[in-house]
């Protein structure tokens, strides 16, 4: 997906429980930070679980244009050789941020200090954005700028040839804003020295710190100071970031809303100045608790558990907790309409200047979704209808923002009716795995699911129990497919022999035919289904992976589930059967010949999945 493509609409469906593992991208607020005090360093520094969504690739490409040598290894593995403060060139092009208000503000505070002139600009989104809180401050060292009516890209900087230290008070609480002017300070003499009244992410600070700047905190009556020496000769590190608890807000607020669920997300980042929504979401009633809490590289890091919560109850969120949770309060906002009572948002203005105005991006979609919204400047309240109470049913506009479309995406879970955005490209800015991470754990995102796999094996496992194979097939029921039984070698192997029986294997096609043809469209896998099952399907992926693979993964789930079995013998039975399925009269496994091959063999779950997602909206 791409902010700058053509629109892609999406639909989320109500969906059973959520179950397992969500492995979120990791953290976009460290990733941008990493490449840009890289670019600063004099030396390699050494990145791994990089978040590869387009707001950081975008940033890299910056990071190249200003000198800087910045190399992807794969897997998230990146090194970044750097130039050293004040040591930017000029790029020869524009800088496209595309839809990141993080990149462009803190590379303007980077560059801003430095002789050079750097053009910015971004897609429709960013391009819309208010700028002149960062310019504004950063004119008091010097700097010049000029961009479209209201300070907005494309926008032109003149760094500061002989810039001056900076004291400047932040007047709304921003984490950017006070990025900005710290990384413009590295390249100014003696010090500069930010005041913000409430705590924002202290990212910034901590990696300085890190990285060998010398930077002190202090806490006084009059707000939180940090003062920042200039023209350190900033050492090159190696960092491992940590997981994004604004990606990882998804999944949990989705399991909290979605009957049955219960979802792990591991690894995500605890960080005191970001973790607002997780305290928001305990008080307000959901099953949400902290496993193996820890410290990774000086900041707090925990697995969480996420369970469905029908009892959530509004609560007035105290607003000096916004800024640890600002970009996550769209989310809040559609778990507050599962709850009972009014959930009151204050002090939030700093939303209305975000991707979108999410106050008014939110209040609108609720609204079409049949739930109550007030709003004001920088205050909203939500009227929640209770679990299992809000109508859905709408159609609305994502506004070119990632975290309103994934948002919607999430409420569409649990409402009466489907969800839709008019586009979803955005989410590809900071999580390109989420429709594949989110349907591996049961949502379903615009298509129903059909494992047809499961037809056969819940006709073998009536053969097993004395039933005949044809009278079996044509007395299907679709209750047959959630027994917990099905996953057994004894009826993998019975359900391959019944498969060959070219009675049984027209019984089955007219269901699976019709599930395909539902309104909505339809996800089916099995081994004839691009050949046989759907010819003209809109998608053929033809997923498959070596014998030793399959076997070696199957013995793993036979034995977690305490059967005891051999390697060999799992091995044998995934090659016999591999050539009974090849060699049948009926439908025998091939690829369609239009299908894209997917070998899973070497890919995690994670790349399999966002590798067919890429197939499906290349063809959408």
């Amino acid at each position: 997906m791409s902010g700058h493509g053509t629109p892609i609409p999406m639909t989320s469906r109500p969906c059973g429980p959520l179950k397992g593992t969500a492995d979120v991208p990791g953290d976009k607020s460290i990733s941008h930070r990493s490449l840009i005090l890289g670019a600063m360093c004099v030396g390699e520094t050494h990145i791994t679980g990089l978040l590869e969504g387009e707001d950081v690739l975008d940033t890299a490409k910056a990071m190249r244009a200003f000198g800087a040598t910045v190399t992807d290894h794969g897997d998230g593995e990146w090194t970044v050789q750097g130039v050293g403060v004040g040591g930017f060139a000029e790029p020869e092009n524009v800088i496209d941020c595309g839809n990141s208000g993080t990149g462009v503000r803190l590379i303007m505070g980077a560059m801003a200090t430095a002789p050079s002139t750097v053009t910015f600009t971004g897609d429709g989104s960013l391009n819309g954005r208010p700028m002149g809180r960062v310019t504004d401050p950063l004119a008091l060292f010097g700097t010049q700028s000029v961009g479209r009516q209201g300070g907005r890209l494309p926008m032109t900087l003149v760094g500061a040839v002989e810039p001056i230290p900076v004291r400047y008070e932040v007047p709304v609480p921003s984490a950017q804003v006070k990025s900005a002017v710290l990384l413009a300070g590295l390249n100014a003499p003696g010090k500069t020295v930010v005041i913000e009244q409430e705590a924002t992410r202290d990212h910034t600070e901590r990696m300085l710190q890190g990285f060998g700047a010398e930077l002190t905190v202090e806490e006084t009556g009059k707000g939180r100071v940090i003062t920042l020496t200039g023209q350190p000769e900033l050492t090159p590190q190696a960092i491992v970031v940590p997981r994004d608890p604004s990606s990882a807000a998804f999944p949990v607020c989705a399991a909290i809303i979605t009957p049955g669920s219960d979802v792990l997300v591991p690894n995500i980042g605890l960080n005191p100045t970001r973790a607002g929504l997780f305290a928001t979401l305990q008080e307000m009633g959901a099953d949400l608790t902290y496993e193996n809490m820890r410290e990774e590289g000086g900041e707090p890091v925990a697995d969480l558990r996420a369970k469905f919560s029908p009892g959530l109850k509004g609560i007035a969120v105290p607003p000096e907790r916004a800024a640890s949770m600002i970009d996550e309060y769209p989310v809040l906002s559609v778990v507050a309409s599962f709850a009972e009572g009014v959930t009151d948002m204050q002090g939030v203005k700093e939303l209305r200047v975000k991707e979108s105005d999410r106050i008014d991006a939110m209040a609108k979609g609720l609204r079409a979704a049949g739930v109550t919204v007030d709003e004001g400047p920088d205050w909203w309240k939500v009227t929640g209808l209770g679990h299992g109470n809000v109508p859905g049913g709408a159609s609305v506009a994502s506004e070119l923002d990632h975290r309103i479309a994934m948002a919607f995406m999430v409420m569409g879970m649990a409402t009466q009716k489907p969800m839709s955005v008019d586009d979803g490209s955005p989410i590809a800015t900071s999580f390109p795995i989420f429709e594949g991470l989110m349907a591996q754990l049961g949502a379903h995102f615009g298509f129903a699911h059909l494992d047809t796999g499961l037809l056969y094996r819940a006709v073998g496992a009536k053969v097993l129990a004395g039933g005949e194979p044809v009278a079996v097939a044509r007395a299907r029921d679709p209750s047959d497919l959630e027994d917990d039984t099905l996953r057994t070698p004894e009826v993998a192997q019975a359900a391959s022999e019944v498969a060959v029986i070219a009675d049984v294997r027209r019984a089955l096609v007219d269901f699976q035919r019709s599930f395909a043809a539902r309104n909505g469209g339809a996800v089916l896998d099995g081994r004839d289904i691009g050949t046989v099952i759907c010819p003209d399907a809109d998608v053929k992926l033809f997923v498959t992976a070596s014998a030793a693979c399959r076997a070696e993964r199957r013995f793993r789930e036979l034995t977690e589930k305490g059967m005891d079995i051999s390697l060999e013998t799992v091995l044998a039975d995934v090659k016999e059967r591999d050539e009974r399925d090849r060699t049948r009269a009926a439908a025998p496994l091939v690829p369609a010949d239009d299908a894209v091959l997917i070998d899973t063999s070497d890919l995690s779950i994670d790349a399999a999945v966002a590798r067919a997602v890429a197939v499906i909206n290349k063809a959408r």
